[in-house]
């Protein structure tokens, strides 16, 4: 089964010296899947995610163009499978209403769907095995405590 994902960050792992992003289910889920990736492919969602300006297009950009010029559609891409500590994902592309499905590095796919504003899935499988579960949302402790408030103490005495 496929569950829609999202990049809820990218950070640098200080133990590793590796770059990892972090997706995280769909809608605000609990469930979290950090993914390591090299510093070219961290710097590409980067960029993706900040809606940086670079003036010439890099490779995943050229590859954005390349598919809207040819009529083309990422439909979405697929985090389906971890073997052996690396993980496997399918661009799923849109060619005059044929689907291909074309093998991809998770980074790869995930710099090209944020670029044509393409949904990331990951498969639950996968998810289990190497994600984790938030167990303390600081957002939701927020609201409780505002909901619990009592006006009442804090008047002046």
């Amino acid at each position: 089964m496929m569950v829609e994902v999202y990049i809820a960050g990218l950070s640098l792992d200080p133990q590793t010296n590796q770059f990892i992003v972090l997706l995280r289910e769909k809608p605000e889920g609990k469930r979290f899947l950090p993914i390591w990736i090299g510093p070219f492919e961290a710097n590409a969602i980067a960029i993706a995610l900040e809606k940086i300006d670079i003036g010439r297009p890099l490779t995943h950009d050229l590859l954005k163009n390349i598919i809207e010029s040819l009529n083309a559609k990422v439909d979405k891409v697929y985090i389906h499978s971890l073997k052996e500590n690396t993980f496997y994902a399918t661009i799923f592309l849109n060619v005059s209403d044929k689907i291909l499905e074309i093998d991809s590095r998770p980074s790869d796919a995930m710099a090209l769907a944020l670029r044509t504003q393409s949904p990331i899935y990951v498969d639950s499988q996968v998810l289990e095995e190497a994600g984790f579960v938030e167990e303390y949302n600081a957002e939701e402790e927020l609201t409780k405590l505002l909901r619990d408030l009592n006006p009442e103490e804090f008047k002046k005495q």
